[in-house]
């Protein structure tokens, strides 16, 4: 990098985002978010003029943005294939919770990714429980001890308690 040429503006660095952002693809509801996500990466970076190889500042910075920006695209994509995840979980003709109550809604798609990736027997569990089943009857419903169910619920809370649910979420 060429030590004599003026650093970047903060402002230029911004719209360098803001352009990569675009040539990525990004829709206009994504690009602020991405754009936020990527300037502040971009504000601790410092290039080292040692191992520029003879480039200039803005080609080191668009690398760096482009990598960031496909980083940024990659998490949105996990977190989209998680929503959908989550909605298939949710019995037929259940509505999602309402738009205007988000912090409810994430807290239910967080328990839902969380209990995805329990085995099968505790996600019928889970999903009975949600349905107001008794351990009793969810033994009866899926022909085994009572015991059985209990454990699967226990591990259920251990699971909830280890992603940081309280009691206080979760009601």
């Amino acid at each position: 990098m060429d030590t004599k040429q003026k650093s970047l503006t903060i402002e230029e660095k911004l719209e360098l985002v803001r352009s990569r952002a675009v040539r990525f693809g990004l829709k206009r509801h994504d690009l602020e978010d991405a754009v936020q996500d990527v300037i502040l990466n971009l504000l601790e970076f410092k290039p080292d003029p040692d191992k520029a190889n003879g480039a200039s500042e803005s080609t080191i910075l668009v690398t760096v943005i482009d990598r960031r920006l496909i980083k940024w695209l990659r998490s949105q994509k996990r977190y989209q294939d998680t929503l959908e995840r989550c909605g298939a979980m949710l019995p037929v003709g259940e509505e999602p919770l309402a738009e205007d109550n988000t912090e409810a809604q994430d807290t239910a798609i967080d328990v839902a990714a969380l209990l995805a990736d329990l085995p099968e027997f505790e996600q019928q569990v889970g999903r009975m429980l949600s349905e107001g089943h008794s351990a009793y009857s969810m033994a009866r419903e899926l022909g085994v001890g009572r015991r059985a169910v209990e454990t699967a619920m226990a591990v259920i809370r251990e699971r909830l308690a280890e992603a940081g649910f309280g009691a206080e979420e979760l009601a």
